[in-house]
């Protein structure tokens, strides 16, 4: 998740064996520009931006669960992510 009017990320990830997708990195100012730059260059997760979405994501600690009230609206944008990537995957290899 990104806001790029406050400059504040969050990075989630998700796995199966873990159950509710975690946050793995959070950052505000400098130290988000950083994770955007770092997100750009490798392949992996996309950017999304939903404010209300990252204002509640950000509350959480890193290594931390999400809530299970935010498992609906995370797994919708997992759901996508998980499109995008499985697209660029078959573009590249097709």
């Amino acid at each position: 998740m990104s806001d790029r009017k406050s400059k504040r990320v969050v990075g989630l990830q998700y796995t199966s064996e873990l159950g509710l997708p975690t946050v793995v990195a959070k950052g505000v100012g400098p130290v988000a520009d950083e994770l955007l730059k770092s997100t750009l260059k490798v392949e992996g997760p996309r950017l999304v931006r939903d404010p209300a979405l990252l204002d509640q994501l950000y509350r959480l600690p890193v290594d931390a669960a999400i809530d299970p009230a935010l498992f609906q609206v995370v797994a919708t944008v997992l759901t996508y992510v998980f499109a995008v990537n499985e697209k660029m995957k078959e573009a590249q290899h097709g």
